[in-house]
């Protein structure tokens, strides 16, 4: 009987000899490596976690594993310092909430990059609309730019007198379109204003109430309309200009007006004398906007076309000049 049982355990250790299958224990091993001892985790299977964070299933101490598998010191993942034992130090509140703050900083620093791209697709679909959507200065003004420049185009098509002059002036600090009659000066001005260092409004527009030359006083009226529509909005442009219109008509000559545009900028209105001032503010101003467009007014000035400072336009032939005018300052 006994050698019997002698056989049975000389048949089970030659079975596990034979298919070198070695058991192991779960836990830490010390590996020499061309950078000294270094631990692992390795797994009953001979297999171990890397890459990544790694909870130790028995002590619950958490660590990070480089790409071999090893564990990580003496440095910080994450946010988090691993001790020379590779232990993850846990956060206190103060931490997270000083790491917030920094992302949230990080967050809002401007992109010129994302900004410029940004103005291009709002002058794009600008091409079809009225008004202005972007609530960041240099999209609003991107869009505002092609609306106010068809405006200007259908008028001087449509206008029979050609005496007030259409000026266009353009460079770093101000884009503007302006009517100016030899009799009763400027009637009529649209000023967008590119950098909040200069101006905080994005944009003023200025119009004197019957001083165009009366053969086409419908049309300039039209055309401020357009443009307090372009500025605030279907919505919130014609609601402005009826309220003004009644007031005049009730022979009211002083008011003032705030309120918010269609797309949640704000504005103040002035009236006085058959003079109105709108100015508009954009709503997302941060406080990096002096460096966004600090940064980006050299590539701005770049890929602006050459554009006159001071450009009479007439019916007839110089018609077609402005026409092109219009359309190398809308593109």
């Amino acid at each position: 009987m006994r050698k019997k049982a002698l056989g049975i355990a000389a048949v089970a250790a030659a079975m596990t000899l034979s298919t070198g299958i070695t058991a192991f224990a779960a836990g830490w091993v010390t590996e020499s490596t061309p950078y000294g001892d270094k631990q692992k985790y390795v797994y009953d299977n001979g297999n171990w976690p890397s890459g990544n964070w790694f909870t130790d299933p028995d002590t619950q101490l958490v660590y990070h594993l480089d790409p071999d598998g090893y564990r990580m010191t003496d440095t910080t993942v994450d946010g988090y310092w691993l001790n020379s034992e590779g232990v993850r130090q846990e956060k206190s509140q103060e931490d997270i909430d000083r790491e917030n703050r920094e992302a949230a900083k990080k967050a809002s620093k401007p992109n010129p990059g994302k900004t410029v791209a940004a103005a291009k697709v709002a002058a794009s679909e600008a091409k079809d609309k009225n008004a202005a959507v972007s609530t960041t200065r240099r999209s609003y003004i991107s869009e505002l730019k092609v609306i106010i420049n068809k405006i200007t185009k259908t008028l001087a098509a449509a206008r029979t007198d050609n005496s007030v002059q259409i000026l266009t002036t353009e460079d770093n600090l101000e884009v503007s379109r302006t009517f100016h009659d030899s009799n009763s000066g400027d009637f009529y001005k649209f000023s967008m204003w590119n950098s909040a260092k200069d101006k905080a409004n994005a944009v003023d527009l200025v119009y004197v109430y019957d001083a165009a030359p009366e053969a086409d006083r419908n049309l300039y009226n039209t055309a401020y309309e357009q443009s307090v529509v372009a500025a605030l909005g279907d919505t919130e442009g014609k609601a402005v200009t009826d309220y003004v219109q009644g007031q005049r008509e009730q022979g009211v000559t002083n008011l003032t007006r705030e309120g918010k545009t269609d797309s949640g900028n704000s504005y103040s209105l002035t009236y006085k004398n058959n003079k109105i001032q709108i100015s508009v503010t954009c709503s997302e101003v941060t406080e990096d906007d002096q460096t966004e467009e600090a940064s980006t007014e050299t590539a701005a000035k770049e890929e602006a076309a050459p554009v006159v400072t001071s450009k009479t336009i007439t019916v007839g032939a110089a018609a077609t000049t402005a026409e092109e005018n219009t359309e190398a300052a809308a593109e």
